[in-house]
C-alpha cells in the first residue's frame, strides 16, 4: 500500500472511531437521551436555619408592603431574566412559561461530593403554589422557601447580597408563580375524544390513577414509592419517609412535559401506563392494550 493511501485509511479510521464516540453512548441510554449538562438550579444552600428563618420573615414583610399586581410584573421579570441567574440560565429555560421545557432533558447528578448518581426532570410549574411540599423528595414544605433556596443557589449574587434583596425577589417570584396556570385543553372544554371519555372511566375506575392523582391538579401532594426503575448505574435513594418514595407531579399538560417521572426514564406516555400496567407497585392493573390506549388518550386530553 502506498503512502498516501495509508494516509487516507487513517483519516478514514479516525473519523469512524470519532462518530462512534458521539452516536454510541447515545444510542445506548434509556428512556430520555438528552441530559443538560448544568449544576442543577436546586442544589441544597449552605443556608442555616435561623439564616432561612429570617429570610422567610423579610420575604413575609415584603409580600405585605406591596401590591399583588407589583409583585407579579417583578417576579416575571425575575423569573425570564438571564442577567440575573448563573451561567445566563434563567427559571424559564426550564419552566417555559411554567410548563417542563420538552427539549430540555434531564440534569445530571452526581452534582457535588455525596450527591447520587443519576438524573432528575424539571417538572411543570402548573398550579404550583397549590402542590407543596416541593421538590422531587418533597423536602421543602413552602413556595416561598423554595424559591429563597433557588435564588441563594442560583442567582449570580444570590450568597452574598443583602437579605432585603433576597426578600424582595424572592417575594415577587412567588407572586408570580401563583399566577401560573395550565393551558386549556380539550378536558377543560368538554371536547375530549371518544377514546379519552373511556380513559377517564379507567383513570377513575379500573385502572385507579385517581387515587394519587386526584383534584384539580391531578395530584395528592403527597409521596409515593411506585418501584419507578433506576436508570443503569443510578443510585438515586428518593426520600427518606417513605423510603425511596418521590412527589407525586401534577398531570395538567402531561402531552408536554415528557420525559415521565422524576429521572426521565419513560419518553411516552404509553410507557408510563404500561410500566404502571405490569410492573409498578400498583401492579398489575389487568389493562388489556386497547384500555392502556384509552388511558393514555386522556392523559393527553389533560
Amino acid at each position: 500500500m502506498t503512502r498516501p493511501s495509508r494516509r487516507i485509511l487513517v483519516v478514514l479510521v479516525l473519523l469512524v472511531v470519532g462518530l462512534l464516540l458521539v452516536i454510541v453512548p447515545v444510542a445506548l441510554r434509556p428512556g430520555d437521551t438528552s441530559t443538560v449538562s448544568r449544576r442543577d438550579p436546586h442544589r441544597a444552600t449552605n443556608l442555616s436555619r435561623s439564616q432561612m428563618a429570617g429570610l422567610l420573615d423579610a420575604v413575609a414583610t415584603v409580600a405585605r408592603s406591596k401590591s399583588k399586581a407589583e409583585l407579579v410584573a417583578e417576579g416575571q421579570q425575575l423569573f425570564r431574566s438571564a442577567s440575573v441567574a448563573k451561567d445566563g440560565e434563567s427559571c424559564q429555560g426550564c419552566h417555559t412559561n411554567g410548563g417542563a421545557n420538552p427539549d430540555l432533558g434531564t440534569v445530571p447528578h452526581p452534582q457535588g461530593p455525596g450527591d447520587f448518581t443519576g438524573r432528575r426532570d424539571p417538572p411543570s410549574l402548573w398550579g404550583v403554589s397549590h402542590t407543596a411540599p416541593y421538590f422531587w423528595v418533597g423536602n421543602v414544605p413552602t413556595l416561598e422557601g423554595t424559591v429563597t433556596a433557588t435564588i441563594n443557589a442560583h442567582f449570580k449574587t444570590g450568597t452574598s447580597q443583602p437579605t432585603a434583596k433576597t426578600a424582595e425577589q424572592a417575594a415577587a417570584i412567588v407572586a408570580y408563580l401563583d399566577t401560573i396556570e395550565a393551558p386549556v385543553t380539550p378536558f377543560d372544554t368538554g371536547t375530549m375524544s371518544p377514546a379519552a371519555v373511556r380513559g377517564e372511566a379507567l383513570f377513575r375506575g379500573k385502572a385507579d390513577c385517581i387515587a394519587c392523582h386526584a383534584g384539580p391538579l391531578f395530584t395528592d401532594n403527597r409521596l409515593h414509592n411506585t418501584n419507578v426503575p433506576q436508570l443503569p448505574g443510578g443510585t438515586d435513594p428518593g426520600a427518606p419517609l417513605p423510603p425511596g418514595a418521590f412527589n407525586t407531579p401534577t398531570l395538567r399538560d402531561a402531552r408536554n412535559t415528557g420525559p415521565y417521572m422524576h429521572n426521565g426514564v419513560f419518553t411516552t406516555l404509553d410507557q408510563v401506563v404500561r410500566f404502571y400496567n405490569s410492573q409498578s407497585s400498583v401492579a398489575p392493573l389487568g389493562l388489556t392494550d386497547a384500555e392502556i390506549g384509552d388511558l393514555v388518550a386522556y392523559l393527553d386530553a389533560l
